[in-house]
């Protein structure tokens, strides 16, 4: 399947979700999260916005937990991650998601685990963005890719390009 159509499948999925079984799945999500994390010292994580999966009770655990989080800022060259030790350090940027305001910045080779959004997902662990090729440009440098979606955003295989990379695993609320 192409990416577009991938995508514009995954987001109308993602979208359609009711609130009720949106909020059960994300519990289950921040569950399996904290497993896949419990080991990792660094963490890069997306900071929520619309109806991606919820990070923000991700990242407040993780900060409890006394993990080194790092959440990306955009550039137009791309993303840059920031350690933040708090949540009250985000503040709207670009497209009015959340951003660090802070210069704590940390190479993502350095980040132990990467939690990746994602528009859609296949078996073979081919994902989508949201086609502006953000974290195409840094994932080659991840330790670990570690997508997090709905079950519901899987979709059949996704045609690749060259420069695309496959994420470790993907966490939805049927993940194993």
């Amino acid at each position: 399947m192409k990416k577009e159509e991938a995508r514009r499948k995954g987001l109308a999925a993602r979208k359609a979700l009711h609130p009720v079984e949106r909020s059960r799945y994300e519990s289950i999500i921040f569950e399996k999260v904290m497993a896949e994390v419990s080991d990792a010292a660094a963490v890069g994580c997306y900071v929520s916005f619309g109806d991606e999966a919820d990070t923000h009770r991700i990242i407040l655990e993780l900060l409890k937990r006394n993990k080194r989080v790092a959440v990306p800022k955009t550039l137009k060259s791309g993303l840059e991650f920031h350690v933040i030790s708090s949540m009250e350090e985000l503040k709207p940027g670009v497209w009015g998601i959340p951003e660090p305001e802070n210069d704590d910045i940390i190479p993502p080779r350095e980040i132990d685990v990467m939690l990746v959004p994602l528009s859609a997902f296949d078996d073979q662990m081919h994902r989508t963005g949201y086609g502006k090729g953000y974290y195409d440009r840094i994932l080659a440098e991840c330790r670990r890719k570690t997508g997090i979606a709905y079950s519901c955003q899987k979709t059949d295989e996704i045609e690749t390009d060259p420069w695309d990379v496959d994420l470790d695993c993907v966490i939805t609320e049927c993940s194993g």
